[in-house]
């Protein structure tokens, strides 16, 4: 007999239908039909018969339906979208490293060096080594500044307020003779503050709220504290501003009944308004930075308040860093969750990969029916019986080896 190996109806058809390294695949309509004709090419040998289950499973025959194109493009994008979530679980994995070896540990090592840096404190004030950098110097000339600050102030939002509701403006344009042009253009009244008159009670008592105004930024703390400052100083700033409205008003009425003036006026456009801006709120910030200033060159003669202050500032960094810890560590699970949906993504697509690779359900029918075809072939004639035997044991070895369950051919 010849020998099958030989025999060029089991050389694959890849080999039979090209030599180029290009993949061919033999399409047939029945493949226990084909297992019927190649059986009798190969007189039934089972050798023959486990090559071509082989062919069949690595994809060399398959159903005429099968469109091979279709079949690999398939495969590419399912391919690239794996490609695309390694990359995204790599990036992922990275940031987490970064952050757990570098960010959080920088971040845990600053609150030790600033709870160090409490204790080092402590120990300095007990043994009064302690340089607070107290300057007397410093501290006199603050406090002067703010009192000639204050009392510009006082005096500035007195003259302010007179000038808004109490100048008469008949009195006025009849005594400034020559003058008139200069003193109405004068946003301040110096000489109506000094004049004893009920309406100075109101002057000064609202001079004071003006500046007690001005005080509010100075006494904010706790959260939110530069909000809170923020928010003072522009109401600060738009009662100012309204003050220089209401004067620069009064003096354009003033210029219109002088008849020095026409009656269209947009303060946006006076010079008067922005004086009084900067007279008075200016003005006030300047006094607040001094204010600050001497309160904590002040502060510093005392050791006990400049430990205090300095703890204070170390504590309030130590709260920073651990609620920044803590935004990290959040993000660490964010990123391990977004990682697991990634793997748990990867391994569907890979499913369906291996899916689209091979079809288990369908492949396994293909080969039961390539094997009952070839059976069909040697139970024609009671001289096979052996290789029945024989053929039966290869079929049942091959699908246990590839499917573990052995389809049932009833």
């Amino acid at each position: 007999m010849e020998t099958p190996a030989k025999d060029l109806s089991i050389v694959p058809p890849a080999f039979q239908e090209e030599t180029s390294s290009t993949k061919r695949i033999e399409k047939i309509r029945s493949f226990a039909n084909y297992a019927l004709q190649k059986a009798g090419l190969n007189n039934g040998d089972a050798t023959s018969m486990k090559t071509f289950l082989k062919w069949i499973k690595d994809g060399y025959i398959v159903d005429e339906a099968y469109n091979e194109k279709e079949h690999e493009t398939h495969k590419w994008k399912i391919q690239v979208l794996i490609s695309e979530k390694k990359e995204e679980r790599e990036k992922l994995e990275c940031e987490k490293k970064t952050i757990q070896d570098v960010r959080l540990k920088d971040g845990q090592q600053k609150v030790e060096d600033y709870e160090e840096e409490i204790q080092q404190t402590k120990l300095d004030l007990e043994q009064n080594k302690i340089n607070t950098g107290y300057s007397s110097i410093k501290f006199f000339t603050y406090v002067s500044l703010v009192i000639l600050l204050s009392v510009y102030l006082i005096l500035f939002y007195a003259s302010a307020i007179y000038a808004s509701f109490f100048r008469n403006a008949g009195t006025l344009i009849q005594t400034a003779g020559d003058d008139i042009v200069l003193y109405l253009d004068n946003i301040f009244d110096v000489q109506g503050i000094f004049q004893a008159s009920p309406a100075l009670l109101f002057v000064y008592l609202g001079a004071f709220l003006f500046f007690a105004i001005g005080l509010v930024p100075h006494t904010m703390g706790g959260k939110y504290k530069s909000l809170k400052i923020g928010a003072a100083v522009l109401g600060a700033l738009i009662v100012d501003s309204l003050l220089a409205y209401k004067i620069d008003s009064g003096i354009h009425e003033l210029k219109v009944m002088a008849g020095i003036a026409d009656e269209e006026w947009n303060f946006l456009t006076s010079v008067n308004f922005y004086l009084v801006l900067a007279f008075g709120f200016v003005a006030y910030l300047v006094w607040g930075y001094m204010f600050d200033l001497m309160l904590k060159e002040k502060n510093k003669k005392n050791a006990e308040i400049c430990a205090a202050l300095v703890i204070k500032d170390l504590k309030t960094k130590i709260r920073k860093q651990k609620d920044l810890i803590a935004d990290l560590k959040a993000t660490v699970l964010d990123l391990e969750s977004r990682v697991k949906m990634l793997e748990e993504k990867m391994e569907e697509l890979k499913k369906e990969l291996d899916k689209a690779m091979l079809n288990p359900d369908l492949l396994s029918q293909n080969l039961t029916s390539f094997y009952m075809g070839w059976r069909q072939f040697l139970n024609g004639s009671p001289d096979f019986d052996s290789k029945k035997d024989e053929c039966e044991k290869v079929y049942n070895d091959f699908m246990e080896t590839h499917f573990k369950k052995i389809p049932s051919l009833n």
